[in-house]
């Protein structure tokens, strides 16, 4: 019962602190809960039919299965991520410019809300399937009765959804006016720590060999499995024993990322001058 709790509260909590800040960066458009909501329900759905599915994988691909498919989960969640960041600048900036032609907009409606449904969806998609195939996992190995597994799903999520609720009124509360520079910042780390996640998958199962030596060890200063460390690895992608490739993709996530939003600032003051010839 408590490595289901432990285990539930760790996914949760980085469900729910991505989920508040999702919320909070996209405060100012119209009904986005009910599309957080809705993102929420069809990653719930995916989870459970990929769960399914990985036990095939898992056994098609000799043992590679459980790799390849939180490798490629990550990676597109890190992506989704990393292209809200960008659109989020611009969305912003046109709220600035003229919020009530915006919100009336229908075609800039719909890709707002495609895009928080998809961005939602996908980190449910993926911390959902993690959670149960834990579940299963553990189902497989030892006996536990029904009001354990309930007892322990019911206390990993309400601590970690709670826990995410605090953070997430926080931000409301104390990031003010700042709430914006925040959230990029914040969707940016997390972004890149995911596909540095994935790059440390894709290097312990061997299907990348370059650039997979250690760089360092932190672990002596803040532990992996430590609270701190957890926390860290959720918010910022910290791993205390980082390999090279993992850098890479860290680093690259984050540049390539800053690149988009530079590349779209451009545009848009391209694009503003046009109209005003």
């Amino acid at each position: 019962m408590y490595k289901i709790a432990i285990v539930v509260f760790r996914e949760s909590l980085e469900i729910a602190l991505l989920l508040g800040i999702i919320l909070a960066a996209t405060k100012t458009i119209n009904n986005s809960r009910i599309y957080v909501i809705l993102g929420s329900l069809i990653g719930m759905v995916l989870a459970a039919i990929f769960a399914l599915l990985t036990k095939f994988v898992t056994v098609s691909y000799g043992g590679l299965g459980d790799e390849m498919f939180d490798a490629v989960v990550i990676v597109l969640t890190a992506a989704i991520i990393s292209w809200t960041v960008v659109w989020m600048q611009g969305y912003t900036k046109k709220i600035h410019q003229d919020l009530n032609k915006l919100t009336n907009n229908i075609n800039a409606g719909l890709t707002s809300h495609c895009i928080i449904v998809a961005v939602v969806a996908t980190a449910i998609l993926r911390e959902g399937a993690e959670i149960i195939l834990f579940v299963y996992s553990i189902s497989s190995i030892g006996k536990i009765s029904v009001n354990e597994y309930i007892a322990g799903l019911g206390i990993g999520i309400l601590s970690g959804l709670s826990v995410g609720i605090i953070i997430y009124r926080g931000l409301i509360k104390y990031a003010g006016r700042y709430i914006f520079k925040i959230t990029t910042i914040l969707l940016t780390l997390i972004a890149a720590g995911l596909a540095s996640e994935a790059a440390g998958i894709l290097t312990s199962s061997g299907i990348i060999e370059v650039c997979s030596d250690q760089l360092w060890d932190t672990s002596w200063l803040v532990s992996n499995q430590s609270m701190l460390g957890k926390l860290l690895n959720i918010i910022v992608g910290y791993d205390s024993k980082p390999n090279g490739m993992q850098i890479i993709f860290y680093i690259s996530t984050i540049l390539i990322t800053t690149l988009m939003m530079q590349l779209r600032e451009m545009l848009s003051f391209k694009q503003k001058i046009q109209e005003q010839k």
